[in-house]
């Protein structure tokens, strides 16, 4: 009786080893703050958008000056018979120059039209940083829960050793209530708790090596190689809970429309329906004639005699008349409104399917919250409470050591499970921080999350 007390102590006290942390060196930490603002450094595609920024404006001023005039000569009416610059009267050396005017405003518009264009790119910018921020909180909590999980199966690998241990000592003393099958039944759950321990290292080591093509960090190979501890600090904490508004009732679609209106992504798109708006009128100049103005001065020699020619003068000016539009300005007109208008669609589209995912996250995340709820106020204690009485009966002699192990796993795969429930809430809620960024006018604050309580 008294080794059977012995084992009772022996699992007490491991219940104070769940609450130590893992002993696991590790050369360094990165936090989740760490890795989204080493991931939007590294990012090369935001050089590429500020590039194409860049060539959007300098093409607005390039395209808002006059076209080049146009120098011309010639030698006019040279004779063939002599091809001499004096034989006849009407020979001439011409020098000319033509300038041609653009048709009404549209050198004003098309420069207006770029800008718009040029103005979506820090939006564009907003956006891929948030898109980031969800992608890399993905890869980062998969690699953190990985962690947990390993740490809490480590702690709980001392117990069930110590247990095993306990077991094949009672055995071998002859216990009459420990049998082999016992002493196999607990080698064989340590077995299986060294494969999970395995598998969740590989699935760390999957998200490292997920998460390191975005941080792009010098020395990646330590973070591949598991060299890396994934920490939690307060500001990623705040990060992951700052929208915890509970979400009671039905989903207010109005409210969340207005936030999502300005949205990096949906004023990009709004840069764009201006700039398609703007076309319609670049369009509508080519109702307008097209003016020219050319001058050109004529040289004679003098004639044969000695006796001198008057140059020559000339001044003129051109138009083109749009007289025929049916089938030219009125259908490229025409094509520039539907144009105009179908970005209009896009965008409601755009609305409507960040709305239908927004209601979709915002009740999985209540979800989640209600089994979390019910693991920590029901689950979890009754999984324990469960694994103690399989302990009292079997040190009363009253139970079987099968049930005990089978008591003690069930416990682990639920506090493993919880582990899991944890991270997808919280992959929930850095998704939902993509929707809520709101829009800033400019490259150098960082967009804002608005939130929003029912």
């Amino acid at each position: 009786m008294f080794k059977l007390n012995y084992l009772t102590q022996i699992l007490i006290a491991g219940a104070f080893v769940f609450a130590l942390p893992a002993a696991q060196a590790a050369e360094r930490q990165l936090s989740l703050g760490d890795a989204v603002q080493l991931a939007i450094e590294n990012d090369p595609w935001q050089r590429g958008n500020q590039l194409q920024r860049q060539a959007l404006s300098s093409q607005s001023m390039a395209v808002d000056t006059l076209p080049d005039p146009v120098l011309s000569m010639g030698l006019l009416n040279l004779p063939t018979n002599g091809f001499a610059f004096d034989q006849e009267a009407m020979t001439q050396l011409k020098v000319g120059i033509a300038q041609q005017f653009p048709r009404g405003d549209s050198l004003a518009i098309q420069k207006r039209q770029l800008q718009q264009l040029a103005a979506k790119h820090p939006f564009m910018a907003q956006d891929r940083k948030a898109q980031i921020a969800v992608t890399v909180s993905q890869l980062w909590l998969d690699g953190y829960a990985a962690q947990q999980s390993i740490q809490l199966l480590q702690q709980d690998s001392a117990l069930f050793e110590q247990l095993a241990q306990t077991v094949e000592s009672q055995y071998a003393s002859g216990q009459k209530r420990t049998r082999q099958e016992d002493v196999v039944r607990a080698n064989v759950e340590l077995a299986r708790l060294q494969d999970r321990l395995t598998q969740l290292q590989s699935d760390k080591e999957t998200a490292m090596a997920a998460l390191s093509q975005w941080l792009a960090v010098e020395d990646m190979a330590g973070i591949v190689n598991n060299d890396v501890e994934f920490v939690l600090d307060q500001g990623d904490e705040r990060l992951l809970s700052t929208i915890e508004a509970s979400q009671k009732g039905a989903f207010d679609r109005q409210y969340y429309g207005q936030i999502l209106s300005n949205h990096p992504a949906v004023q990009a798109l709004n840069q764009t329906i201006s700039a398609g708006q703007i076309g319609v009128e670049l369009e509508q100049q080519k109702y307008q004639p097209q003016w020219g103005v050319n001058a050109s001065y004529a040289m004679r020699a003098d004639d044969q005699a000695g006796q001198s020619r008057a140059d020559f003068f000339s001044v003129g000016v051109s138009v083109d008349l749009p007289l025929f539009t049916n089938q030219r300005q009125d259908k490229a007109v025409q094509a520039a409104k539907y144009q105009a208008e179908s970005l209009k669609t896009e965008k409601r589209l755009l609305l409507r399917n960040m709305l239908s995912q927004l209601e979709s996250l915002l009740s999985q995340r209540q979800r989640l919250a209600d089994r979390l709820a019910n693991y920590d106020a029901s689950i979890l204690p009754q999984m324990h409470e469960q694994a103690e009485a399989e302990l009292t009966a079997y040190t009363s002699n009253n139970g079987d050591f099968g049930e005990v192990m089978r008591a003690r796993i069930a416990e682990l795969n639920s506090r493993l499970e919880r582990i899991l429930i944890a991270t997808k809430k919280q992959k929930v809620n850095a998704h939902l921080q993509y929707f809520l960024v709101q829009a800033k006018p400019s490259d150098n604050q960082q967009s804002k999350l608005v939130l929003g309580e029912q």
